[in-house]
């Protein structure tokens, strides 16, 4: 694994995105990150959302080995936060979300090394160990690994004409970082078949269509804004709450339907414990606003 220098969280320029003047660092600096290649982070710390950036645009984003080591560290740094409760994921405004792996380092891998490394396994426990909810906001390009890394957000939204797909057969292999899987597991078996072995290309609006993607906008509407907009209203809500929602729902995906029954009452009784559950039904109860204090 190649080491790679992740910038402090505190100490991160966040991107000029059009539409989210509001988003300020908790600490303002000089916008020194614009123009590197990398993960780039802001946090909105008055709403508790991180803004997570892919940011190599001259190549579409194309996820390098140090971008990835990037992404999996940001991702530990987020979950463990106490400032942030839920993270917007976007790739170029008005460009692409990512066009996957690299290719010119793949091809540097063989198989021993790929087993050596567990090549994109890291990548992938970053997202199934994140407690906290993650929204892509994909516009352009999100092919191969971009596609993946958008599976592996709780929530995708889309621009219409956003395009999607797993084209590796098309270079002399497969989706590595879970596409098979997911794309089973989101349109049943033989659309992912269809999908991946003919490399064929689908719309942010079709896939919407089929409730993969949560939501496609026109071209007139702003994906990240609307994201961001998401992401407030769920970080607003209790975050030990909204955690077990989440492992409630993965629940679902990762068993037959009597163990998940059983997880989601075992965290559906986790929740009459917490200081939050006591402050929102009380709060319901006398028709006020509740005051979550996030334990």
């Amino acid at each position: 694994m190649q080491s790679s220098v992740v910038p402090s969280l505190e100490a991160t320029t966040i991107p000029d995105f059009e539409g989210l003047e509001q988003l300020s660092s908790p600490i303002g600096q000089d916008n020194e990150s614009v123009g590197t290649d990398g993960v780039r982070v802001g946090i909105d710390p008055t709403a508790a959302v991180a803004v997570v950036q892919l940011s190599r645009p001259a190549k579409r984003n194309a996820l390098t080995q140090v971008m990835i080591d990037q992404l999996v560290t940001v991702l530990g740094q987020l979950d463990r936060s106490e400032v942030v409760r839920a993270v917007v994921l976007m790739g170029t405004r008005k460009g692409a979300f990512s066009a996957g792996v690299d290719i010119s380092e793949l091809t540097k891998l063989t198989t021993g090394e790929a087993h050596e490394r567990r090549f994109l396994s890291d990548l992938n426990g970053a997202f199934e160990q994140f407690s906290k909810p993650i929204i892509a906001a994909v516009e352009g390009l999100a092919l191969g690994g971009g596609f993946e890394v958008a599976l592996s957000c709780d929530i995708i939204y889309a621009t219409e004409e956003a395009t999607f797909g797993l084209p590796e057969v098309s270079i002399g292999t497969i989706p590595g970082a879970g596409g098979t899987q997911r794309l089973v597991r989101a349109l049943g078996k033989y659309k992912a078949m269809e999908l991946i072995l003919s490399r064929q290309l689908i719309s942010g609006q079709e896939l919407a269509q089929r409730g993969l993607v949560s939501r496609a906008f026109k071209s007139d509407e702003d994906v990240v804004l609307e994201a961001k907009k998401l992401a407030d209203r769920i970080a607003a809500y209790s975050r030990p709450v909204v955690s077990m929602a989440k492992q409630a729902v993965l629940a679902a995906e990762n068993n037959h339907l009597d163990a998940g029954m059983a997880a989601e009452k075992q965290l559906y009784y986790m929740t009459f414990s917490l200081d939050d559950f006591k402050a929102g039904t009380s709060a319901f109860l006398t028709k006020q606003q509740p005051e979550f204090k996030h334990h």
